[in-house]
């Protein structure tokens, strides 16, 4: 479930391609991937409706039914609800003086360095919407997984049945997401004939006016990222919420058993796709903690570019530190 290969490209794959501008193109990937480590496993779909994507999420299979010689069936039909998600447009320039990016002799990597800021702004403002995002809070926001699971069910087949209940009551809890992404399950999306990711235009040298309205002339580059969010297949996803801080601290809760019951709610679900499980800091280096304990045999530290990784039957536990520890309870 964990490793499953897929027809599409993820991010960093994309942007592995973007290579034609030389070195500079290089850094800017290697900015990039460092600081999300969602890139290294989300897939970019194009949106097959202009800035929006319709799908189709099925909500019941169809009934086949036996039948005997000379005797017919009734046609079925499964039960599908259709889901319209929209795209965002994130935007940033970055501005240097002409004259202080030429005195350093390689005006090209400066003016990179200079605009690291911007790219990690990016980044975090990306993540944070993945999981937190809302267009009830932001309009020109679009929804993310906190928003999507943001109940809790006891009904299988309903989103909330895919939220487990850690048992954390007040405004500091936290979660743990299993994510499975693929076309079919959870995937990000860009626009209709636009590209995917974050695209820099160097727009060259501009006139430009301080605080005091007097020209000077700098350069000027454009970051844009139009993208979405799509959970078509919600069952092949899962969030453990209410997580409380204090009872991680004081041992009241299981944060294991919880995720056991998040792998089977999306075990079977999960086919064709590559699941991660996706904490901040301070649920993996509890985990990490526990995986040292060699009773915990669902944990395993694994070693990957040089770097422990921690996983949960066989799925890696990943950072993203845009994961909150002062969520409010989840109901």
């Amino acid at each position: 479930m964990a490793t499953i290969g897929q027809n599409y490209l993820t991010l960093k794959d994309m942007y592995a391609q973007m290579g034609a501008d030389g070195k500079v193109t290089a850094a800017l990937i290697e900015l990039f991937t460092t600081s999300n480590a969602i890139l290294e496993d989300a897939i970019a779909v194009e949106c097959n409706e202009g800035t929006n994507h319709k799908t189709t999420v099925r909500n019941g299979l169809p009934a086949p039914q036996f039948r005997q010689f000379y005797q017919g069936v009734e046609c079925s039909k499964g039960d599908y609800t259709t889901v319209t998600d929209t795209t965002a447009m994130l935007d940033d320039y970055a501005e240097i003086d002409k004259k202080l990016a030429d005195i350093n002799g390689n005006t090209a990597q400066f003016r990179l360095n200079e605009a690291e800021a911007h790219i990690q702004g990016m980044n975090k403002t990306v993540k944070t919407n993945i999981f937190y995002g809302s267009k009830n809070k932001n309009a020109s926001a679009f929804d993310g997984l906190a928003v999507r699971y943001n109940k809790l069910s006891n009904k299988e087949g309903e989103v909330g049945y895919q939220v487990i209940n850690a048992g954390g009551t007040g405004n500091d809890n936290t979660s743990i997401y299993f994510v499975t992404w693929g076309d079919r399950h959870t995937h990000l999306l860009y626009p209709k004939g636009s590209k995917a990711g974050l695209q820099r235009t160097d727009k060259g040298q501009v006139t430009v006016q301080d605080a005091n309205g007097r020209n000077y002339e700098a350069y000027r580059d454009h970051f844009s990222w139009d993208l979405g969010l799509s959970v078509r297949n919600y069952r092949s996803s899962a969030r453990v919420a209410n997580i409380s801080i204090a009872g991680l601290e004081d041992g009241s809760i299981d944060i294991l058993d919880k995720m056991i019951e998040a792998y089977y709610r999306i075990e079977e679900h999960a086919t064709n796709g590559k699941t991660v499980i996706y904490a901040n800091n301070t649920i993996r280096t509890f985990l990490h903690k526990q995986a040292m304990n060699k009773k915990n045999v669902n944990l395993t530290i694994d070693e990957a570019a040089g770097k422990p990784v921690v996983k949960f039957l066989g799925i890696p536990i990943k950072p993203c530190s845009e994961i909150l520890n002062t969520e409010a309870k989840v109901a």
